[in-house]
């Protein structure tokens, strides 16, 4: 079966979302993931704000979306901001025909330049549990934000349930493109398992320390061996991709890892 990674810097307009879904659609995806901070805008720009001049304008954009995807055979998974009365929460939306399923992340950062555990309403567990599995095309998917992915909870609980392909929505930045990709691989490997990332594209200052901040994309796909089947530069794009499932039944046996 085919996915596709959208790879944008900010989200778009109504025809041009519509544009990335029809081209999706034609190539004969049938699971579309966003990157992280595209339905609003990126985090540091809004961490000092009232949360309440924001909430109109997430729920906008998050209906939005939601109307959309009444006009597509496909599963859109994005990270969507979750609000629930003056409360903002970190999501992962999975959408099919407007209905939507949210997976609250249960790992954010705690850094002093990107703390996004004191701003959201997160609850953050102590025991992690296992995000929203489903299947399709004969295949079983979950989802996991870019963060989550360095936490090992989360792979033994993808192990313990079979889990085919993760869908990985990032903004990564930095000079951390190589080591993303390494531990991409690493996961993608010892789990015997697809991994799909978006990441997004795009510049950010910092107010205080006037450094820029360079979201540089590089969204792929690794296959159950740990290698990269195909990836996007730093520009705006559409990756689609195939997931092979005698190939992946090959690997699993081949390694036995699961």
């Amino acid at each position: 079966m085919k996915v596709a990674a959208l790879q944008l810097s900010t989200f778009k307009g109504e025809s041009e979302i519509k544009s990335y879904l029809q081209t999706a659609l034609e190539q004969k995806a049938k699971v579309i993931l966003l990157g992280e901070y595209l339905l609003s805008p990126f985090f540091k720009k809004f961490e000092n704000a009232k949360k309440s001049l924001l909430i109109d304008t997430i729920q906008s954009n998050n209906e939005q979306l939601i109307k959309i995807s009444n006009f597509y055979a496909l599963t859109i998974v994005t990270p969507m901001f979750e609000v629930v009365g003056n409360k903002i929460y970190k999501s992962i939306a999975i959408i099919n025909k407007g209905k939507t399923l949210f997976y609250r992340a249960q790992r954010l950062m705690p850094y002093e330049h990107w703390n996004e555990a004191k701003f959201f309403a997160n609850t953050l567990p102590k025991n992690i549990k296992i995000p929203p599995v489903f299947s399709m095309g004969g295949l079983k998917f979950s989802i996991l934000f870019g963060y989550e992915l360095h936490f090992d909870e989360f792979w033994l609980q993808f192990k313990i349930h079979q889990v085919d392909c993760v869908l990985l929505p990032s903004a990564s930045t930095f000079d951390s493109s190589l080591r993303w990709r390494s531990i991409i691989k690493m996961r993608a490997f010892l789990n015997n398992c697809y991994i799909l990332r978006a990441n997004r594209i795009g510049q950010y200052q910092d107010e205080i320390t006037q450094t820029l901040w360079n979201f540089y994309g590089d969204s792929l796909l690794v296959n159950p061996n740990g290698e990269v089947i195909d990836c996007l530069g730093d520009r705006e794009e559409l990756l689609i991709v195939s997931l092979d499932k005698k190939y992946l039944k090959q690997i699993k046996e081949c390694w036995q890892f699961r």
